[in-house]
């Protein structure tokens, strides 16, 4: 399978089948592999470790606004 560039769209469903993973797996590293899995049976591309990175970053990014949403309502509550 060869590697491809990947749309900001493309990278942004990766991170959400990361986010997904790691909700069920709390590991980021197998939400890292998530994401190359995505890429390889969803879009048919075999995803760089830079796109899986990212993809990843943005899984992270997206996990700690779910955090801290969470919180502020367990706190004000």
């Amino acid at each position: 399978m060869k590697t491809a560039y990947l749309s900001q769209w493309e990278i942004q469903q990766m991170a959400e089948a990361d986010l997904t993973s790691y909700e069920f797996s709390c590991c980021w590293k197998r939400a890292f592999q998530e994401a190359a899995e995505f890429a390889a049976d969803e879009l048919g591309v075999k995803a760089t470790k830079a796109q899986a990175a990212t993809a990843v970053r943005i899984a992270q990014t997206g996990w700690e606004g779910i955090r801290m949403s969470v919180q502020q309502i367990v706190y004000t509550a």
